[in-house]
């Protein structure tokens, strides 16, 4: 075998036989401790300082991030974010197996037995923990495992306090507790880390809640000023003007006398004295408002990527809150993604205590089947003549062959009557049922549709365009509702709305009437 060598630019030649080429490859150059001259700042701290650059220049821990959680606009952002990875209620362990190949009976049997201890764990807890890793940089999760029969069993997953933990020069975790006492390190696979963007500088990941922080800190200052400035001049002023001779007594007396009327409504002044209430424009009071809803934007771009999702506002597109919408889900899809890292690092340790060296099980969630995306692809190969047949709805839509028939496939006919007329238009089935076998119920239908409510779909054409629009959009029930109050709001008044359910609820009930007592004519 030719041993590898490098020719550098100058025609010099590395040999990598060579053993000092081969220990330079091997070793780490760019360490914490080469980084400063041999000094271990680990070993001489204890553990490694947060570097975190908003909490390291206030002089504060990551205990003050709890305290932003009392803020109303981080409490919903937080929610809204973590909510939306939350509801994604399926998920599955599966066994681990290399490429290509068949998961052996020794996988197939540890991926039974996570499940099995999995099911006694309260795994909404255990997310929602690997969730907080965003706003808090990371979670540190315990396992706790006890002889079953042969085999270590998982009792306990538990998410546990940020600050308990630090980190060594070399990046390993630390426990180190409440009162920061000496720190030592944790079994590998007695912890598990889910962490928020971790680096080499910054193992602790990047907090979200701490570039809250100054957001917050204006915004409260903001809503206690606007307070003041509120009960100072949200209400008028009583100005009182002695007579000319009065003396400072007297000023007194009267000043006090109007003081008390501001709570009892009544005062008695001097002969001569004048008093008049005085009114202030509050102008400066929305300038406050902006100031505040600035500071509340910031902070949800900061936790959700975006605001539409938490105040729709005025003056903004449909366009635009799709795309807030998608930039939410993008976040969800990574916080997914997070959850699914953890929860296969779980899986691995607990392969390393039960059975190491084989295939871990692997946890994924599941997705639900996107029926409007395959009816659209559905729809464009129909539209390059591929002819679908009845199994392929079946199995693609979960349908039963006796729910739904195929355009021109022949129908069961049935011994239908034909009644004379109807009651929407006189409209007879035999002028309709000219082909002979479809159904003469919705030829009426159609004819009504079309005799009935040209204006209203006219009317409606395009509002219609942008209702299904919507519904290809939004991703959840709370999205549609949102996404269709915002477009109602831009289409149509109260009134307009009224009176399009009213047109379409009118029809339905009549032509519903009109079906019922055709089919009992027929019997």
């Amino acid at each position: 075998m030719k041993t590898p060598v490098l020719y550098g630019p100058d025609g010099s030649v590395i040999d990598f036989s060579s053993a000092s080429e081969r220990a330079a490859l091997s070793e780490e150059l760019a360490t914490r401790r080469n980084a400063l001259g041999g000094f271990d700042l680990g070993a001489a701290l204890g553990w490694l300082p947060d570097p975190d650059p908003v909490l390291r220049k206030r002089g504060d821990s990551v205990h003050v991030l709890e305290d932003l959680m009392a803020d109303d606009e981080v409490t919903q952002a937080i929610q809204s974010r973590k909510l939306k990875t939350l509801n994604r209620r399926e998920y599955r362990f599966s066994p681990g197996a290399a490429n290509g190949e068949e998961p052996t009976a020794q996988a197939e049997r540890l991926c039974d037995d996570i499940v099995r201890d999995f099911e006694q764990l309260d795994m909404d807890v255990l997310i929602s923990g690997i969730l907080d890793a965003p706003y808090f940089g990371m979670t540190p999760i315990e396992l706790v495992f006890v002889p079953d029969g042969g085999r270590l069993r998982l009792v306990a997953a538990d998410p546990k306090p940020v600050e308990w933990f630090a980190f060594d020069d070399d990046n390993r975790l630390m426990f180190r507790g409440e009162f920061f006492t000496q720190a030592r390190p944790v079994h590998p696979y007695k912890f598990v880390l889910a962490r928020h963007f971790p680096t080499y500088k910054n193992p602790y990941g990047l907090r979200l809640l701490s570039r809250c922080l100054w957001p917050v800190a204006f915004k409260r200052g903001g809503i206690e000023f606007w307070c003041r400035f509120t009960e100072k001049y949200g209400q008028p002023w009583l100005l009182g003007t002695a007579r000319a001779s009065a003396t400072q007594p007297e000023i007194n007396r009267m000043a006090a006398d109007l003081a008390a009327m501001v709570q009892d409504a009544v005062a008695v002044v001097p002969n001569g004295a004048k008093v008049e209430a005085v009114e202030f424009s509050a102008k400066g009071g929305s300038q406050h408002l902006e100031f505040i809803t600035h500071w509340d934007k910031s902070i949800n771009k900061v936790i959700k990527g975006q605001t539409l999702t938490s105040d729709v506002g005025n003056g903004h597109s449909n366009a635009a809150t799709q795309t807030h919408y998608q930039l939410l889900g993008d976040y969800s899809d990574a916080d997914a993604l997070m959850v699914e890292t953890a929860m296969n690092n779980i899986a691995w340790a607990y392969m390393q205590v039960n059975a190491a060296g084989e295939f871990a099980p692997l946890f994924s969630y599941v997705e639900p089947d996107d029926y409007a995306a395959q009816a659209e692809l559905d729809t464009k190969l129909k539209n390059l003549g591929v002819r679908f047949k009845k199994t392929y709805f079946v199995r693609t839509y979960d349908l039963t062959e006796d729910e739904f028939e195929l355009d021109g496939e022949p129908e069961d006919a049935p011994n239908h009557k034909e009644p004379n007329a109807t009651a929407a238009g006189d409209t007879d089935f035999a002028e309709h049922d000219t082909a002979g076998n479809s159904d003469p119920y919705q030829q009426v239908l159609d004819a009504f549709v079309k005799t009935s409510l040209p204006e209203a779909a006219k009317r409606n054409e395009k509002f219609m365009a942008e209702v299904k629009t919507v519904l290809q959009a939004a991703e959840s029930w709370e999205d549609l509702q949102l996404m269709l109050a915002e477009l109602l709001g831009k289409s149509m008044d109260e009134d307009e709305q009224a009176a399009f359910m009213g047109d379409l609820l009118t029809n339905a009930d009549l032509f519903g009437r009109y079906a019922m007592q055709s089919k009992s004519d027929d019997r």
